[in-house]
């Protein structure tokens, strides 16, 4: 059992680094079986078909990558961590050759405009997720109504996102990093 558990493993961990670094055409079953080092017939026993997997995949690296980008209650003030969730963002958009597509969940969402695609409510409760750690800084930093202000901060990453994808580097990230304080500054 524990093999079996262990080959899941892999299969999920190499769907989601693909899904993260090439979006979900990168996520065949081919490359998949082959990152994981598993045949492909190993993931139709663990899983029904690629929709599911990718959407499990994106599942299980949720809570790693929301911690990753909010940070850790060590790493700062809640003022410091949420400027740099930006400055982590803008690193990864500046190297050159990464692949970087953006947040995989909305590019994951993206190559599944259908509703009913197992992936669609795993993005739609990552930006939940975001959405509640975003306004737990903003409810630290003292702000009022951090619900609402986490939304505006949430589009205003995901937008810079999709920008420095677009440009190739992370300036757009910087740039709405700049705007941040003002936008987040009590009234």
């Amino acid at each position: 059992m524990a093999g079996t558990r262990d080959a899941r493993h892999r299969i999920l961990k190499a769907a989601a680094e693909l899904v993260t670094v090439g979006g979900l055409d990168a996520a065949t079953p081919a490359a998949i079986a082959e990152r994981a080092g598993a045949g492909k017939m190993s993931l139709y026993r663990h899983f029904t078909g690629k929709d599911e997997l990718v959407a499990e995949a994106l599942a299980e690296r949720d809570l790693d990558y929301r911690a990753w980008l909010i940070g850790d209650p060590t790493d700062g003030t809640p003022r410091e961590r949420l400027l740099a969730l930006f400055d982590r963002s803008a690193r990864v958009a500046d190297r050159r050759g990464s692949g970087f597509i953006g947040c995989p969940y909305v590019s994951a969402r993206l190559g599944v405009p259908d509703d009913d695609h197992p992936a669609a409510p795993v993005v739609v409760s990552h930006k939940d997720g975001m959405l509640s750690g975003l306004a737990a800084l903003l409810a630290e930093i003292g702000l009022p109504d951090p619900e609402q202000k986490a939304e505006v901060v949430l589009m205003l990453l995901d937008g810079a996102i999709v920008h420095s994808v677009i440009r190739g580097n992370g300036d757009p990230l910087r740039q709405a990093r700049a705007a941040l304080p003002e936008l987040i500054s009590a009234p």
